[in-house]
């Protein structure tokens, strides 16, 4: 009686043990490709789906964003586009009184005519927060922020690419390659934002 009850149990576990290999195998294959990085193709595709999925937004009219095109380039007959044409439109904005201005288009070397009067207008224009790159590009380069500017009103503009050539990310902190921490443009606009309504804002420190 006990070898026939000792068969059947393990013929049974047996029976059992084979039934889940396939799943045992459909399992560690998924975990071996999502570690791999070979699904995140499809993630992408099925993210990108989504976002089309969504509902339109309006447009918000406490943003405005001022483009230079090839019809301005034509106009001014230069590029990079001269920094006098650049003073020029940063003054004609401050005159409606914006919280703040983000210029994003590396001055960090002189593009003449006009170095002097964005000089005089980095200075006069208090709200402006200019941008730098802190991590490396092409090259392994940084681009500096404009010389004449303090930190506090310099934000990085770095963002990460995924691997298909689309932008999916953004960077709101980054340290740069001394270690220093970073805050990017948006967010050093969006903290003088909500200070003109009376929001502070601060650092939350994490617990260990």
């Amino acid at each position: 009686m006990q070898p026939r009850l000792w068969n059947k149990i393990r013929t049974e576990f047996s029976w059992r043990f084979l039934s889940t290999i396939p799943g045992i195998a459909v399992i560690a294959v998924i975990v071996f490709a999502r570690a791999t990085g070979s699904l995140q193709f499809l993630e992408w595709k099925a993210f990108d789906r989504f976002m089309r999925l969504r509902p339109e937004e309006t447009v918000d009219e406490r943003i405005l964003i001022v483009g230079i095109d090839e019809d301005d380039i034509r106009k001014a007959n230069k590029y990079p586009i001269p920094d006098r044409e650049i003073a020029s439109l940063l003054r004609e904005l401050q005159t409606h009184q914006p919280v703040a201005i983000g210029l994003d288009i590396f001055r960090d070397l002189p593009v003449e005519p006009g170095h002097t009067e964005l000089i005089s207008t980095f200075k006069e224009i208090k709200n402006l927060i200019a941008i730098e790159q802190i991590l490396p590009g092409i090259g392994g380069k940084t681009v500096n922020p404009p010389p004449t500017l303090r930190q506090s009103r310099v934000g990085f503009a770095d963002a990460i690419i995924d691997e298909d050539g689309k932008l999916r990310r953004s960077l709101l902190a980054a340290s740069d390659i001394q270690g220093d921490w970073r805050f990017s443009l948006p967010l050093k606009l969006d903290v003088k934002y909500f200070v003109s309504k009376g929001i502070t804002c601060g650092n939350v420190e994490g617990e260990d």
